[in-house]
């Protein structure tokens, strides 16, 4: 009989130990993590750049889901990076979110990225959980650095494309110029003052790069090797154009030809190429440019 009334409590405390090595159990509504097979991979094409957006791809090796949304966060971006439209993802299926860019902060590292994903697992369950995206082609860096180039280069000047292209001439004589216009801001902070603080508000543009479709009347690049500085005045600097080829195909498999990569450096230290996309008026008047000087017949539409 006393053996009996001792087991009992034995067996209590065994039941105990047992479940203090256990582990807790989720609290009702709890995340359980994102199910197995799901990734991200950060990427960004051509014609994704002048455009502003970034693309996530999404694949899915595991049980069918649906990503009812996300958000991204990284110290190098601004907030607002989310979307909340929900799209499904088979077994082995793969698609592309592209979303614009929301601006780059420049004391964040581009390479911390996460992206908080919610899913609707296959069983029905939802699940939060982020996910590290790989980044191949360091693309997330590349953003960074080109934004804030191009912060750097404001603080100095604006570069301005013109609205029309200037022309002389007619047929294979026709002679064209891109009248860019850099237009330094009247003054600037010196960031501290004079010595270790003060900032060089500087801006040099070594040249322009020839595209596919269009270059140097000389041919190739156009070199300016120019310096301007905050509080100068406007410098005018026209690029004479000449076509980069003379083919029908030239226009109309054009992506990119009339986007301008300007080489630049600033006193703070940053250096790098920026593009300058032409506006609808310059765009037309250079396919029409390149039209009448090499003699082709102008494209439909």
């Amino acid at each position: 009989m006393g053996a009996r009334v001792a087991a009992a409590p034995l067996a209590a405390l065994m039941v105990l130990a047992s479940a203090a090595c256990s582990p807790p159990a989720p609290e009702p509504g709890e995340p359980e993590g994102l199910p197995d097979g799901l990734t991200l991979e950060v990427r960004q094409g051509r014609l994704d750049v002048p455009q502003g957006l970034l693309v996530l791809h999404f694949a899915n090796s595991g049980d069918p889901l649906e990503v009812s949304g996300f958000e991204v966060h990284s110290p190098a971006l601004r907030p607002g990076m989310t979307r909340d439209d929900p799209f499904e993802l088979g077994r082995d299926d793969a698609i592309d979110i592209r979303l614009p860019l929301p601006g780059t902060v420049c004391d964040g590292d581009p390479t911390e990225v996460g992206v908080e994903v919610r899913v609707v697992a296959a069983d029905g369950g939802e699940r939060t959980g982020t996910l590290v995206p790989d980044d191949p082609f360091d693309t997330m860096a590349r953003i960074a650095a080109t934004d804030c180039l191009a912060e750097s280069v404001a603080a100095v000047a604006a570069i301005e494309l013109p609205d029309r292209l200037r022309t002389t001439g007619a047929d294979a004589a026709m002679r064209a110029w891109i009248d860019v216009r850099v237009v330094p801001v009247a003054s600037a902070s010196t960031g501290g003052g004079s010595g270790d603080g003060a900032v060089d508000h500087t801006l040099s543009i070594a040249g322009v790069a020839a595209t596919t479709l269009i270059g140097d009347e000389d041919g190739g690049d156009w070199a300016l090797d120019l310096e301007v500085a905050a509080g100068d005045e406007p410098v005018d600097v026209p690029l004479a154009v000449r076509p980069a080829r003379c083919d029908a195909h030239g226009i109309a498999d054009d992506k990119r030809g009339t986007i301008l990569p300007f080489d630049v450096a600033t006193g703070d230290g940053r250096e790098g190429r920026l593009e300058f996309a032409s506006g609808d008026a310059l765009k037309a008047d250079l396919y029409a440019y390149y039209t009448e000087r090499c003699g082709l017949d102008r494209p439909a539409g």
